[in-house]
């Protein structure tokens, strides 16, 4: 017996799906109240200082706030000193790309030599009152102390790096997302039964709260599948990697991050930092 197809949530349509509400009112309070939050605590904070300051006076948080900004913003654009200016602070300058280092600390020659594994790991408030929603609280607790106990065993449990997102957009302002590079995909099935991983999906599987919602997704890269490239930016991605290695000599520990230089040949284009060749055929 043929194995049945798969059922598919949206109706196939003649236009690429948008998957945002198409109606006038859902489209302001998603876009406003759900997008700017924390504009609407400003305006309650703000609320605030009108009923407790002397007439007048209000007005001088907002000005004090905006001052600091214009001053500092002015200041650091008239400065030729880069190296006291914040905005760029921790940018690498040039182009960079991210390598695997291997278990000696070395990285290269071979570009993506190694595999990996990225894990999107989230969380949604589908509500007005977005992450102070009824479970609200109780849910960032599980999901930053499950965050906080893998970021400190990261070696262990196999985790390179892990990067913060918080949605901006109209479909997903109310999300927030953990990115996390794994070496193999074993190492990701043991965080599966962690105890913490075990203790947030049994409180969350209770289904007291439906207007929480969270998700997974799981994409196993082969070697010499992946590439990065990335020019005057912070550490980001997997970027931000620094991966321990055991056997490096004379060392009782190291830690090495995974940025190179990708201004060399082996490094200069896509299909290069991906092991191939002009017409993206893996290089033999």
């Amino acid at each position: 017996m043929a194995a049945a197809e798969f059922k598919p949530e949206f109706a196939p349509s003649s236009a690429p799906h948008k998957l945002v509400p198409k109606d006038i009112y859902t489209r302001v309070v998603k876009g406003f109240f759900v997008r700017f939050n924390s504009l609407l605590v400003a305006a309650a904070v703000q609320l605030l200082f009108c009923l407790v300051l002397p007439e007048g006076y209000a007005i001088v948080p907002a000005a004090v706030l905006l001052l600091a900004f214009a001053t500092t913003a002015l200041a650091h654009r008239l400065s030729s000193s880069a190296g006291s200016n914040p905005y760029v602070a921790g940018v690498v300058r040039g182009r960079v790309t991210a390598q695997l280092p291997s278990a000696g600390g070395t990285l290269g020659p071979t570009p993506a030599e190694r595999g990996l594994v990225v894990f999107n790991l989230g969380i949604q408030w589908n509500h007005a009152l977005g992450p102070l929603c009824p479970g609200g609280p109780a849910a960032a607790r599980h999901f930053l102390a499950l965050n906080a106990d893998l970021m400190r065993r990261r070696h262990e449990l196999g985790i390179l790096t892990a990067s913060e997102w918080r949605g901006a957009g109209l479909a997903n302002a109310s999300t927030f997302n953990l990115t996390y590079y794994f070496r193999d995909v074993e190492s990701i099935h043991r965080v599966a039964h962690e105890d913490l991983h075990r203790s947030a999906w049994n409180w969350y599987n209770q289904g007291r709260f439906p207007h929480i919602g969270v998700f997974h997704e799981t994409f196993v890269v082969p070697a010499r599948a992946y590439e990065t490239i990335y020019a005057n930016c912070v550490p980001v991605g997997l970027g931000r990697g620094t991966v321990k290695c055991d056997d490096v000599k004379n060392l009782d520990e190291q830690w090495v991050n995974t940025l190179v230089n990708a201004d060399v040949p082996a490094l200069k284009t896509q299909a290069l930092r991906l092991s191939r060749d002009a017409d993206m055929r893996l290089k033999t």
